[in-house]
């Protein structure tokens, strides 16, 4: 419940601890304790009173960062636009006379009728005659009991109440769980073989066909166009889902903020652009340019400062300037390179709250393949996007983690509350594609990594075959004893790129 300053809090609510909001609340030491407390209460579903001692107006403003997303860490949110959120998601409005619940008036605008304060079975009647509760908390199963229809779906300007039916695919106990799990943000550690683009997609049927979320908010981000592609092969019965790239995404952000679509320049256009402006000219035999385009991605993907990059290398003289050059120019042209799909759409969603809005209400509910090779730029992003509840369903394995080398950290899935607060997690135990010895012998030489999540991994099927031999031989042996293998593997039906021999 929010209250006015001094105002005799309603007999039902003198027990709830209070938390008041003032001007000192507000400052930048304070504002983090009070989103952290309101955010436990929401998750909670505790009952608390919010003293509003500064304007409705201050706390509503939307805010902005003019600072260089390189100067940004992943884990940065806007802490007063989430604290308007925490203050009235799941709170009557008892600022004036009789306490108002605002979410059944948004209800009302869309074609429900309000029904009289202290009916036990909802508080609105819905276009069919159904009455019906509308939640603001976390969504999650269970909670109210009769019909509900969550404020996200009012986001999506739909009165769809919420359903609860199992998920249909036919999938192992450990996918059932993750799949069918109530609600909220969830990391799921998916080893090798264990069925992850299954069950991403299964998640994804399940909210939009079995629970009937609106297919408006929630959307499926694959990590390039060829995992986007089989994302949709295999839900081909769901036309209406949202499953995007992450730089598509990117580039539909930039193009609603400037209004329309920018050009995407190849490596070609880039290199002539840097050719141009850049203090070193072409040497014989040596690529004078890559430096620079590497110096790039570091910048915009890792989140690296430019002047850090240029004294870190010692191929990128200049670099420091031509950064903010080469990115001026890009826009001159009304232009963008691959990398700004990431970067430039972060620019925007920290400086243009209405096209920051305008994204968020379409990644209500986010569901993230290959998490683990995320950069720092693309984790902000994803963060900006799901805020303020910060409902991410991401899929990963930190022992997979192959693009170390552009940010990528395996922390982001070990830290993954860090990122998405109150998140649940889920493994995936089983490795469907690779016989036993070879899931044992994996499993051992993981074991050695160093920073990861500790995990028992089994093989799905013991069909009693060898997958995995192990030879010893000095080195007087070993190119006899591989041409023996390799000649045998051919007389046996297999063709030469069927074999791989690593040396």
């Amino acid at each position: 419940m929010v209250v006015e300053p001094g105002a005799v809090v309603p007999p039902e609510a003198e027990e709830w601890p209070l938390v008041r909001i003032d001007h000192d609340a507000l400052s930048d030491g304070a504002i983090q304790t009070l989103v952290d407390v309101l955010d436990h209460a929401w998750r909670k579903r505790e009952p608390t009173v919010v003293e509003l001692a500064v304007p409705f107006a201050e706390l509503k403003a939307p805010e902005t960062c003019d600072l260089a997303p390189y100067r940004l860490d992943p884990r940065f949110s806007f802490a007063r636009e989430r604290l308007h959120f925490l203050v009235w998601a799941n709170r009557y409005d008892a600022r004036r006379d009789e306490p108002r619940w605002h979410h059944a008036h948004r209800a009302v605008r869309l074609g429900a009728s309000l029904r009289e304060p202290g009916d036990s079975d909802g508080e609105v009647v819905l276009p069919d005659g159904t009455p019906a509760w509308i939640d603001g908390g976390p969504r999650t199963s269970g909670v109210i009991e009769g019909t509900v229809v969550h404020m996200h779906q009012l986001d999506a300007e739909s009165l769809q109440p919420e359903r609860w039916s199992d998920p249909k695919e036919d999938l192992a106990a450990d996918q059932l769980a993750a799949v069918s799990y109530p609600g909220g943000a969830a990391r799921i550690l998916a080893p090798a073989g264990s069925g992850k683009t299954r069950v991403l997609t299964a998640r994804l049927r399940h909210l939009l066909a079995d629970r009937g979320w609106a297919p408006g908010s929630v959307t499926a981000l694959a990590y390039n166009t060829r995992a986007a592609a089989e994302m949709r092969s295999r839900t081909g019965d769901l036309p209406m889902a949202q499953i995007r790239t992450l730089h598509a995404l990117g580039f539909d952000i930039l193009g609603r903020s400037r209004g329309s679509r920018p050009r995407v320049l190849g490596e070609r256009e880039v290199r002539d652009l840097l050719e141009q402006q850049l203090p070193v000219r072409p040497r014989a035999n040596e690529d004078v340019y890559a430096p620079y385009l590497e110096a790039l991605a570091q910048v915009r993907g890792g989140l690296v400062t430019p002047d850090h990059v240029e004294h870190q290398r010692d191929d990128v003289p200049g670099f420091a300037d031509a950064f903010d050059q080469y990115r001026d120019r890009l826009d001159r042209m009304g232009a963008i390179d691959f990398d700004e799909q990431i970067y430039g759409a972060v620019e925007v969603l920290l400086r243009d709250p209405e096209t920051r809005r305008w994204a968020q209400q379409r990644c209500l509910h986010l569901l993230v393949d290959e998490l683990q090779d995320l950069t720092p730029a693309q984790l902000l992003m994803l963060r900006l996007l799901s805020a303020p509840t910060y409902d991410v369903f991401g899929v990963g394995d930190d022992d997979q983690v192959i693009y170390g080398y552009a940010g990528a950290d395996p922390r982001f899935l070990i830290d993954y509350r860090d990122y998405f607060p109150g998140a649940a997690s889920y493994l995936l135990e089983v490795n469907y594609r690779c016989p036993p010895d070879v899931v044992e012998a994996a499993s051992n030489l993981l074991s050695y990594n160093y920073v990861r999540v500790p995990k028992t991994v089994r093989a799905g099927d013991d069909n009693g075959s060898a997958g995995l031999t192990v030879e010893h031989h000095d080195e007087t042996h070993l190119g006899t004893r591989l041409l023996e293998l390799v000649q045998d593997r051919l007389a046996s039906g297999a063709g030469p790129a069927e074999v791989a021999v690593l040396t």
